[in-house]
Formats: C-alpha cells, sequence, structure tokens
C-alpha cells in the first residue's frame, strides 16, 4: 500500500513538472543546466534544542543537478524575471548529540547513553523552485553580470535513516534513553518538504554562469533524523526537522 502511494505521488509530481515544460516551451524558452555541491547542517532531535553546536556539527554534504526553463520575449514582460528550476539533489548527513546533557564530567547511566548514541541520513530530493529575479534575468547577452533571486517550491524526499549507539543494539535500558525508547527508526520513509532560498548567479561569459545559494529546507515530518520522541511529553521536540545548505554551482546555457 506504501509503494503504491509512493509511486503515485512521484508520478503526479512528474505530471506537474513535464505540464509546467510544455507550457515554458509554448512561449518560447532557453534552457539551462547545472551542478551544485556544498555542506548541508541539520536542526534535528539531536542533542539540546536551542544549542548551536549541535546545528554545527550536525552536519554533511548535498550534490544535486538542475535543469532550467526560461521565457524568451520579444518585449519586456513580468515573466523575464523568473526561472523554473527542476532540481534532483542527494544529500548525506552524520548526527550526533551535542551539549551539556553529554558533558563529559558526568558519569550517569542517561548521559552514557547519549554519549554513545548516533545516527546519520541521506536523502534523494526530487523537486522544482520557481526562482525570482528582482533586478533583472542573466539571459544570454541581455542579462547583468550580477542576478539576485530568490526561490521556493515543493520537493519529494526518499529517506534512509539510523540509529544505532555504542553501547550496542538500540532498543534496550541499557543502551536507549527514556526519552528514545519507543521513538527511534532504522529504515526508509517517504516525505514531502519545502525549500526556500536565497542566491545569485555571476557570469562569467554568454554561455557560462557560476552561482552561490543559501538554501533552507523544511521536512513534514519529525522522522528524517531517525528520532522522534513523543511531543506528548516532551514538549522540547515539537518542531519537525529542517536543514540549511550553502551551495556553490556552475550553470551552462544552451538551445
Amino acid at each position: 500500500m506504501k509503494k503504491t502511494i509512493m509511486f503515485k505521488k512521484t508520478q503526479f509530481l512528474i505530471i506537474i513538472l513535464l505540464s509546467i515544460s510544455t507550457y515554458s516551451q509554448g512561449w518560447g524558452s532557453y534552457n539551462e543546466i547545472g551542478f551544485s555541491s556544498g555542506p548541508v547542517f541539520f536542526k534535528s532531535d539531536y542533542g539540546e534544542r536551542g544549542n548551536f553546536e549541535n546545528f554545527e556539527k550536525n552536519n554533511g554534504f548535498t550534490i544535486g543537478a538542475s535543469y532550467y526553463l526560461s521565457t524568451i520575449n520579444n518585449f519586456k514582460g513580468l515573466e523575464d524575471n523568473f526561472k523554473l528550476r527542476l532540481e534532483i539533489l542527494y544529500t548525506q548527513s552524520s548526527l550526533k548529540h551535542y551539549g551539556k546533557y553529554v558533558d563529559p564530567s558526568s558519569t550517569s547511566l542517561f548521559t552514557n547513553q547519549l554519549r554513545g548514541m548516533y545516527g546519520s541520513n541521506s536523502f534523494i530530493s526530487l523537486g522544482f523552485q520557481v526562482e525570482y529575479y528582482p533586478l533583472k534575468t542573466d539571459d544570454y547577452n541581455r542579462g547583468s553580470t550580477f542576478s539576485p533571486y530568490l526561490s521556493f517550491g515543493p520537493h519529494i524526499n526518499y529517506v534512509s535513516v539510523t540509529a544505532k549507539s555504542t553501547l550496542g543494539e538500540m532498543g534496550t535500558t541499557i543502551t536507549t534513553p527514556q526519552k528514545y525508547y519507543d521513538g527511534f527508526m532504522n529504515g526508509s520513509l517517504t516525505v514531502a518538504s519545502l525549500t526556500g532560498a536565497i542566491g545569485t548567479r555571476i557570469k562569467l561569459s554568454y554561455y557560462h554562469s557560476l552561482s552561490t545559494e543559501l538554501r533552507a529546507q523544511y521536512f513534514f515530518s519529525d522522522w528524517v533524523d531517525g528520532l522522534n520522541p513523543n511531543k506528548n511529553i516532551y514538549k522540547e521536540n515539537q518542531s519537525n526537522d529542517w536543514c540549511v545548505g550553502l551551495n556553490l554551482g556552475y550553470i551552462y546555457y544552451f538551445n
């Protein structure tokens, strides 16, 4: 049943993307391909809430490929300030508890259990973003060298997570804090997310540009890190997982 639902979600997203692509082609368009990579920082149920060390050290990397569509008109219109980006991304992160609750000076069972916990996640994201250029797009020789933009769009994510302990197999009173006893998982899931970004393109020539982008991704699930304590009991764990990435990319323009 889950596989059928996942297939239908993916099929629906692909139909939307193809429809948008066809519509853009009807206006007249030019095309671009891009590649990007950079670090990603994960905000999850690992570590103390509000502790920056957890955000800084629970990190990984993202690599991705993008396909861009932009309309071409003989007159300037609002559509000249937009691009449609179809993308596929691969992200991987390593996760662990940091902060005062795993302080080396403490030798309690709870602290030892937290110190022993570690995990990872990896996911493939498929989706699209609409990019808005408030100044001007960088359409070949018509655009500017420096083109800042804002973007926003939905994604479907195919996630694999692990939750482990150096003390032994998770799920026992020896290895697992009570908070996470029924709140961890090892396996895979499909999760929707929304992404938003601010970035800029720097044109090198008519057909080549570099890009820098600061991106945030919010997941509609709290299982993306492999942990999800009972929110009715543990009030500090009320938020779904999210991450922030800083990417550097290269874009090639072609017809």
